[in-house]
């Protein structure tokens, strides 16, 4: 690598950590507990709000019946319900899941699964002045927890930021340079690991550097690329 590189920028999903994790243990557990959340824990209204903003468009579209009575947590748990089943990247959907996903940490019900290379990797590239951050779809509040409660223990000291999609989309290069702005660290000073392609596109739209494909167990085949590929995030030290 000629350039130099500060920041490291990691996806969470089939990068750090299995898909089945978050699709097989986090996304049920929050599934089959959110009814007694919602009963237990009444929402802020400007979460209410925002889904009833959202509920009105897919009412008006022919997506969903109406919500009547946002007072009534049955109504707000079948419209979350079904934004969970349309995989929905929506804000508020994002927070009720964490916060569920928290009281399961806390309780000692959840530990995230990590890769085995993460832990060295982080441990590594912080010591070697790296700074590490996290991208991912979910919530901060959920990406915290994931390194904070890990089957291999805190490793959130590794982690000096982290970002969700209220910081832009995915697959938009403005994020990227959101992310670059938050942080200080120029683009062409950021390396990005991801296992989706058109993540990575747009991470090299921004000016970054270098992006790299991961190629984990149970990850999705990618479309024609030329990205980078990698087995394990140790191979980000041999591109030096």
């Amino acid at each position: 690598m000629a350039k130099k590189i500060d920041g490291i920028l990691l996806d969470i999903e089939g990068t750090v950590g299995p898909i089945s994790f978050v699709h097989e243990v986090l996304f049920p557990y929050s599934t089959e507990r959110m009814l007694d959340f919602l009963r237990n824990q009444p929402l802020e209204n400007s979460l209410v709000e925002e889904i009833l903003l959202e509920n009105k468009k897919d009412y008006k579209e022919g997506e969903f019946a109406r919500i009547e009575n946002a007072d009534d947590p049955r109504e707000l748990n079948a419209y979350l319900q079904f934004l969970i089943r349309q995989d929905r990247k929506f804000g508020p959907l994002k927070t009720v899941q964490g916060r569920i996903w928290k009281e399961g940490f806390e309780l000692g019900d959840l530990k995230a699964e990590l890769f085995s290379d993460v832990p060295d990797f982080l441990n590594k590239s912080k010591s070697l002045g790296y700074k590490n951050f996290i991208y991912s779809s979910g919530s901060v509040q959920a990406q915290i927890l994931f390194f904070q409660y890990s089957i291999f223990g805190d490793l959130s000291e590794y982690i000096s930021g982290y970002y969700d999609t209220a910081i832009g989309g995915k697959k938009e290069a403005s994020s990227y340079l959101n992310i670059s702005n938050a942080t200080g660290i120029a683009p062409e000073n950021f390396a990005f690991f991801t296992d989706i392609k058109e993540e990575a596109d747009a991470s090299l739209a921004a000016g970054f550097s270098f992006s790299f494909i991961m190629d984990r167990p149970g990850n999705k085949p990618q479309p024609d690329h030329s990205h980078m590929k990698l087995k394990d995030l140790f191979g980000f030290f041999e591109k030096l």
